[in-house]
């Protein structure tokens, strides 16, 4: 289960409904290298000194997936389906899906809207 941005943004600010599936899935929760990133820019760029430590702690103590090439890969001809039917997808949430899909992982989002168009891709909102 990968766990995207906005459901570990959820988790540190306490969201009771998340921490708990947090509890009962901690050891399928993994992530990826886009959602430190991710994770990171927005901490640094609030100058949250809070929250970051948290972050680090998390990310150092379950799997991150990188992109790789076969991401890559699963990227590519994503973004050409897609930009083929008119449909925009930002390219950091068509990273992550396409290290989900490369990995046969599920996707927990609160971001339905986005990653909704993209084909082959499991997702499931915990909020």
């Amino acid at each position: 289960m990968v766990i995207d941005t906005d459901i570990i943004s959820y988790f540190l600010r306490g969201n009771e409904r998340i921490r708990d599936k947090f509890v009962i899935y901690k050891d399928e929760l993994c992530s990826t290298t886009i959602n430190y990133s991710e994770l990171i820019y927005g901490l640094k760029k609030r100058d949250n000194k809070i929250y970051l430590p948290k972050v680090e702690l998390m990310f150092e103590n379950i799997k991150l997936y990188d992109f790789d090439k076969k991401s890559a890969k699963i990227f590519g001809e994503l973004k050409a389906n897609l930009s083929k039917n008119g449909t925009v997808v930002a390219d950091m949430d068509l990273m992550i899906a396409s290290i989900c899909i490369a990995n046969n992982e599920l996707l927990i989002t609160n971001n339905l809207k986005h990653f909704k168009k993209i084909d082959g891709l499991k997702i499931e909102s915990w909020v």
